[in-house]
Formats: C-alpha cells, sequence, structure tokens
C-alpha cells in the first residue's frame, strides 16, 4: 500500500467547514497546522550532521504553511532520543536555531526515549494571509509556475546514499529554503488559483493539484531550466528535474489572464519564477516533448507503507 492510497483510506468528509487531509496543511478555525516525522534510517543515515536533519524538520513543515499561501507562528516537537545520544548539544542548539531564524514560537510537544535511532516530529501551526492556496482550485486555462529552478535535491541524496559520485554538496538537499517571502505575496495577490510545495518530485505533486482540481497539467520541456546540470554529465536532465523530491519550491497555477499583473507583482522574483506549462481539460500530468505527450505523474518519489 503506498502512502496516498492509505490517506484516501482514511479520509472522512469534515463535519466543520474545514481543510483538513489532501492540501500541504490542514486548516482550521482560521489556523494553518502541518506536520512532519523524520526517521532515522528512513528519511536521513545516522550519519548526517544533525543541524541538516533539524533544518529539514523545519523547512518541510514551513513549507507547507507557504504552500497555503500563510506563515508559521508556533510550532510542537516530538523526539525520541537514543540513550547516550552523543549529540545533544547540537540537538538543542539546532532546534533553537531555526525557532530563532523562522520567528517560530516552541509552545510544547514531548519527549521519549528510543530503542532504536532518532525519531522527530513536528507540528507548525500558522495563519494565512488574504487567501488559503489550496490544490483544488485550478481551471483550464491557467498557467502553470514554478518557484524556482529543482533538480539538485536529487544530485545531492544520490551523493550523500552512495549511489553516484557527483561533484556536490551531500547535504545540499537539507539546506533548501521555505518560500516565505513569496508564500506572502502568492497569498495576498488573489490571482492564484492552485499552490503545492515540491516535496515529492515535479511530477508527482502536479499530479496532486491535477487529481484535486479534476484537471490536466502539461508541462512544456522547453520551458524548464536544465542550466543547473551544466556541470554535470547527465543523459536526461529533464527527468532529473522532475522526479527530484524535497525541493521545497512552489508549484502553482494562475488565471491567464492576470499574467501581465501577476508578473508586475513579483517582479522581485523575476530571475527565478519560470512558467513552465497550462492547465487543460482532462486529467493526468504529461511533459509536451516536441509533438509527443508523455505521462510523468509517477515520476517523483513514492512512499510505501
Amino acid at each position: 500500500m503506498d502512502e496516498f492510497e492509505f490517506i484516501n483510506k482514511l479520509k472522512k468528509k469534515p463535519e466543520k467547514d474545514i481543510l483538513s487531509i489532501g492540501d500541504d496543511a490542514a486548516y482550521a478555525e482560521g489556523l494553518l497546522i502541518a506536520k512532519d516525522l523524520l526517521v532515522e534510517n528512513v528519511h536521513f543515515l545516522p550519519s548526517t550532521p544533525i543541524k541538516f536533519v533539524i533544518k529539514k524538520l523545519f523547512v518541510s513543515n514551513i513549507s507547507d504553511i507557504c504552500a497555503m499561501g500563510g506563515y508559521p507562528e508556533y510550532c510542537l516537537l516530538g523526539i525520541s532520543i537514543p540513550s547516550g545520544y552523543p549529540y545533544m548539544d547540537e540537538l538543542i542548539s539546532s532546534i533553537n536555531e531555526m525557532t530563532e531564524k523562522y520567528n517560530i514560537c516552541l509552545i510544547g510537544g514531548d519527549t521519549t526515549s528510543s530503542l532504536s535511532g532518532l525519531f522527530l516530529s513536528l507540528t507548525v501551526i500558522g495563519k494565512s494571509y488574504k487567501d488559503v492556496l489550496k490544490r483544488s482550485g485550478a481551471k483550464p486555462g491557467d498557467l502553470v509556475y514554478l518557484s524556482r529552478s529543482v533538480g539538485l535535491s536529487k544530485l545531492s541524496l544520490e551523493k550523500e546514499l552512495g549511489v553516484r559520485e557527483w561533484d556536490i554538496n551531500p547535504y545540499l538537499h537539507y539546506n533548501n529554503e521555505p518560500e516565505i517571502e513569496l508564500g506572502r505575496l502568492l497569498g495576498n495577490s488573489g490571482m492564484v488559483t492552485s499552490c503545492i510545495d515540491i516535496s515529492d518530485g515535479l511530477g508527482r505533486d502536479a499530479l496532486h493539484v491535477a487529481e484535486m482540481s479534476r484537471v490536466k497539467i502539461i508541462i512544456h520541456e522547453d520551458m524548464l531550466d536544465t542550466t543547473i546540470f551544466n556541470d554535470f554529465d547527465l543523459s536526461d536532465k529533464i527527468k532529473y528535474a522532475i522526479s527530484s523530491g524535497e525541493e521545497f519550491a512552489l508549484m502553482f497555477t494562475v488565471n491567464s489572464e492576470m499574467k501581465e499583473n501577476f508578473s508586475h507583482l513579483t517582479y522581485q522574483f523575476k530571475d527565478r519564477i519560470r512558467e513552465i506549462g497550462v492547465v487543460a481539460e482532462g486529467s493526468g500530468v504529461f511533459l509536451k516533448r516536441r509533438n509527443m505527450f508523455i505521462d510523468i505523474s509517477k515520476w517523483g518519489f513514492e512512499h510505501i507503507l
């Protein structure tokens, strides 16, 4: 059973007017709530410096809040620590550094011992700006945007795991930043019809938007940036760009009639925001390569339970 099959079996229609399972964060009583887990030997190696693990723990949750057009305020930390853990000081200082950097108040949580490895759970609570951005609002004719170039995280992870000997920092994929300022602009713009952060890969994450919006998403190959791979001997740069996870860039859709206004609004991001495709009637996610349409809805990381 994969992750989303499991999630779909848990879905029930909320009794209250809330957004729950299916978006980047839940929305209830005016609050955005996101939660992520990191488990040793599943999400990181015992040899991974703890400062990078804590950074990713915070960024993955904050990115979910940003993808909903919001900002973080509070967090709750759950942690299970092996007896005699040798990096306690670094663990504590890293947590304090992240709460200060992202201006988040740690208001509670739980701690316990672990029989095997480090287990981390973070819940981030935030608020939305003008609009709560969802995955379900994309309409045929909307333009698809990506907040920055993606793909290097996959190279970095392969280096850390010893799969390939790329000339890249093996911990680069732990150091991506959430789109806090862009999330503010998108949430206040009134122009964004849907949004998601890239955590499992552009192909798989675009599929979530396509399914929840009941549309087809077409990504144009010639609109994707592959210049970030110029220093690497890759046989298929596009596949890395589409399947790389834990990028925490934002993919979002905008009404095409508002393209010019949107360009003015996001002018400060003009060097990295890219229009990469279009929303159409139908279903699925496809890469337009010349006159061919390639199904890329499964390109990315799939969690198997």
